[in-house]
């Protein structure tokens, strides 16, 4: 089974990694690969096939379930594996909340309950409550960002985050309100296809001084999910609820005496194919829908998704029979220190192909100039006009003075409401188009 533990990309600059992402920053974007590596006690430990995949598509649907609640950093995912994201300052606080008395990491509230805690995160919890239990109300428990010994989260109370200046009153109180009312939202929407939302973490940034949600939202490694059909049957038999989760995954590193420290246990293949599978069937609980298993080689079909990114115009001739003219474009384009891609479709014969280049780069959120390259009956032109927001401009491959004759008017006569513009010469045509980049 293939999996991708890591990319490498060339023309997005240098490379960061987090403990399952890959990430470039190209101006005001981020790219965000989630790959199939997985951790748990803030160690990455492997990979699990298709996890990449339902992370990152996960996260896509429940970034749209939330979005009247607070703005959220999702430009588009141009591949299953790929979020493009708006750079955001981000803030050093996780915000994790928790709806019950569980988990066995060293930040989680029972782990530490059971150690004899009963002051946490500056809040006190009384004696007898038992493992799995609700809590009366969803709680806060902050935590640093991996700041500690060893790259460890750090326990942390709201009084301390503001005194020690880590997040100013105003911001933190924005997203306690912001992480309360996602968890309400996933609660609700989870609770409907019969699963509980135990606990989970947000992460926030800001953008343009806004609080925004980035990274990642009720996913199997940020949250906790259990059956609801079977979570009081089991708690009153003291039986660990049937999860949906990572908590499986850190429960078998925990018999073996594995929290995070010293050398981890090597997973058997059998183990891993029941994790894969358990985040598969967390991602069609959540959605209603199958996963649509992305196939082939996960890191070209990366690379191929990702090449508008650095194209500055889009060529589009209705026929190969004009590739010698698109080549004088490209030229032109070249000389002018521009990048661009050229594809072959024709606007009477493969619309689905055209609309389908035009939301390829629609998704990313950049400015590009498309030239056109159709003679006789010129529809290609219009057609993209009228089915994207990109300055077109109409070079039509003139064979000589009858053909331009006869044909001119199909490239210059438009619609109203259909602006593209028609110039003659491939060299004209690539210095119009670097006039229009340099004054987007």
């Amino acid at each position: 089974m293939v999996v991708l533990k890591s990319i490498n990309l060339s023309g997005f600059g240098k490379k960061y990694s987090g403990k399952v992402r890959d990430y470039y920053q190209l101006d005001d974007k981020l790219i965000l690969i989630t790959t199939d590596r997985i951790s748990a006690f803030d160690r990455v430990l492997g990979t699990i096939a298709h996890k990449g995949q339902v992370l990152n598509q996960l996260a896509a649907f429940w970034f749209e379930q939330v979005e009247d609640i607070v703005p959220h950093h999702l430009i588009s995912t141009p591949d299953p594996n790929v979020t493009i994201a708006k750079k955001c300052a981000s803030l050093p606080i996780e915000m994790v909340v928790r709806g019950y008395m569980t988990g066995s990491t060293k930040t989680s509230i029972w782990y530490n309950y059971n150690k004899g805690e009963r002051t946490m995160y500056g809040l006190k919890f009384p004696d007898g409550i038992k493992k799995n239990q609700a809590l009366p109300k969803p709680i806060i428990t902050p935590t640093t960002r991996a700041t500690g010994p060893g790259g460890h989260d750090e326990k942390i109370s709201k009084k301390e985050i503001i005194e020690r200046g880590i997040i100013g009153k105003e911001i933190y109180e924005q997203m306690e309100k912001a992480a309360l009312a996602l968890f309400a939202r996933g609660s609700k929407i989870l609770k409907k296809n019969d699963l509980i939302l135990v606990d989970t973490k947000y992460e926030f940034g800001l953008s343009d001084g806004q609080v925004t949600l980035i990274d990642e939202i009720h996913t199997p490694d940020s949250s906790r999910f259990w059956r609801a059909d079977t979570y009081q049957d089991q708690f009153k038999n003291g039986l660990e609820p049937d999860n949906f989760d990572k908590e499986f995954f850190r429960l078998w590193f925990s018999r073996k005496g594995y929290r995070g420290d010293g050398l981890a246990p090597t997973m058997p293949s059998s183990f891993r194919e029941q994790v894969s599978q358990r985040y598969l069937d967390l991602y069609k609980m959540a959605t209603g829908k199958e996963l649509e298993k992305a196939t082939g080689n996960v890191a070209t079909r990366i690379k191929q998704n990702l090449q508008p990114l650095l194209d500055d115009v889009v060529v589009m001739a209705g026929s190969v029979r004009d590739e010698a003219f698109v080549k004088k474009i490209l030229q032109g384009l070249k000389e002018q220190n521009l990048k661009a891609t050229a594809y072959y479709a024709s606007a009477h014969k493969q619309p689905l192909e055209v609309l389908k280049v035009i939301k390829k780069y629609g998704q990313m959120n950049k400015k590009y100039v498309v030239i056109t390259v159709a003679g006789r009956s010129n529809a290609l032109s219009g057609f993209v006009a009228a089915n994207s927001s990109f300055p077109v401009i109409a070079c039509p491959p003139f064979k000589d003075k009858t053909d331009y004759l006869v044909n001119i008017h199909s490239s210059l006569q438009m619609p109203s409401g259909v602006p593209a513009m028609t110039v003659i010469d491939p060299g004209n045509a690539a210095l119009a188009a670097k006039r229009i980049i340099s004054n987007v």
